[in-house]
């Protein structure tokens, strides 16, 4: 974790400028194409879900703003973030709130998934989330494709952990896409940093597919 020093740092003003904001949040949805993915997740015998929570935390963690966040009234920013998702567990109602370290690696990334599900013993483990917020919170309506979502809400404005959801994807044109949607925090992020999680997780999305069919 890096501090920033503010006097020489080239987005103080805009940090400033929507910190006065009493609510600087703002929601952005798309569709996603997910084209072949499910065929290679089929293939690597690794989750879907976790491979689309992969896919999501790595491309946060490959466009620098989301990195940022402030600390004890300083600005850090953080080498990366790591997932924390929603998950039903087998025939479970209410979900359960599971934290992951991210791993480069897929495979190992899935079996990490698995394991913390399999041995959560508490809906909500919160514990670690004391003194962090080197996050990423996911969660999935695997049951809706909807067009539009927003997220619960605390009253601090300081809160720059971005959201992150997913419904149920369709087929259109023969391409699979996923309704997405994303909350950020405007004190770090711009529509440009969206824009370029965006274009990042299509392509690594894209790279993941085609080893599918190589």
């Amino acid at each position: 974790m890096e501090e920033i020093r503010m006097e020489t740092w080239d987005r103080r003003e805009h940090f400033e400028f929507f910190l006065r904001n009493d609510l600087p949040f703002y929601n952005v949805n798309f569709n996603a194409d997910i084209t072949g993915l499910r065929e290679y997740a089929k293939r690597a015998s690794v989750s879907l879900s976790a491979a689309l929570i992969y896919l999501v935390t790595k491309s946060l963690n490959m466009v620098p703003n989301f990195l940022y966040r402030v600390r004890g009234g300083k600005v850090v920013r953080y080498e990366r973030l790591h997932p924390q998702f929603t998950c039903l567990r087998g025939d479970e109602e209410l979900f359960r709130l599971i934290s992951v370290e991210f791993r480069d690696d897929l495979a190992e990334f899935d079996r990490s998934v698995k394991r913390a599900i399999e041995e959560s013993d508490a809906y909500f483990n919160v514990g670690m989330l004391a003194h962090r917020s080197d996050f990423v919170f996911i969660s999935s309506l695997p049951w809706i494709p909807f067009t539009g979502i927003d997220h619960t809400l605390s009253l601090n404005k300081e809160d720059a952990i971005p959201r992150v959801s997913w419904g149920r994807f369709f087929e259109q044109g023969g391409r699979t896409l996923l309704p997405c949607n994303i909350r950020v925090n405007h004190i770090f992020i711009d529509g440009l940093h969206v824009g370029r999680f965006y274009e990042t997780f299509q392509e690594e999305t894209r790279r993941l597919a085609d080893s599918a069919v190589r």
